[in-house]
């Protein structure tokens, strides 16, 4: 199912919006060739409101065919049947085994290649490497990314993912380097009423030849 996605897209929502200003802006998202989107809250947010808010979004998925994925909280995936994003830092994933409506599971492995060597390696579908760029939201304490490098050693037969400062400016270096899909946030969402249009002219550079 990942792998048919060919729009390349994978759109991160911004933790700083909420509600009906949330559920618009996943609609216009949706209005694009995107068929990925992961809805990504703040620790402090209850969990009645993130599952809440995570049902709506689903609904609004189905209606477009479009995949959900929750990111770090597996009750809300396993309640609703769809994907679940964990970081590098969920060491123990024996529980997750257990979980039968989890669709699937990605893992943030940041600029750690040595995390697709987990024994639980199995379990994921893909594997996220990022930042790539400065971020807003995915800050490198390590200094840039070694784009070169990631791309060269990614596992091949799993759905490889560039996330963090990722934009139309530098988007074709992405898929260049041979990446699967590039997660977005604030160069989707960086001005309300520009949602839409700013996926268009993503999805529009990927499918570039």
């Amino acid at each position: 199912m990942l792998k048919n996605n060919k729009s390349g897209i994978y759109a991160i929502t911004p933790t700083y919006i909420f509600k009906n200003e949330l559920l618009d802006a996943v609609e216009a998202t949706l209005e694009s060739e995107i068929k990925l989107i992961q809805y990504r809250f703040k620790n402090d947010i209850s969990f009645e409101e993130r599952y809440e808010t995570a049902k709506k979004i689903h609904s609004i998925c189905n209606e477009k065919n479009v995949t959900l994925v929750i990111n770090n909280d597996h009750r809300i995936a396993e309640l609703i049947g769809c994907g679940l994003h964990i970081g590098q830092d969920v060491k123990d994933t024996c529980f997750l085994k257990e979980k039968k409506n989890i669709s699937f599971i990605g893992l943030s492995c940041k600029d750690k290649l040595k995390q697709q060597e987990r024994e639980d390696a199995k379990l994921f579908s893909y594997y996220s490497f990022g930042p790539m760029f400065e971020s807003k939201t995915k800050i490198n304490t390590s200094g840039p990314i070694d784009i070169a490098k990631i791309s060269s050693e990614m596992h091949k037969e799993k759905l490889n993912i560039a996330i963090g400062g990722i934009s139309e400016i530098n988007l074709r270096l992405i898929k260049q380097s041979k990446f699967d899909m590039a997660a977005i946030c604030d160069g989707i969402y960086n001005d309300p009423k520009k949602i839409k249009a700013n996926c268009q002219k993503l999805v529009e550079i990927w499918n570039e030849n």
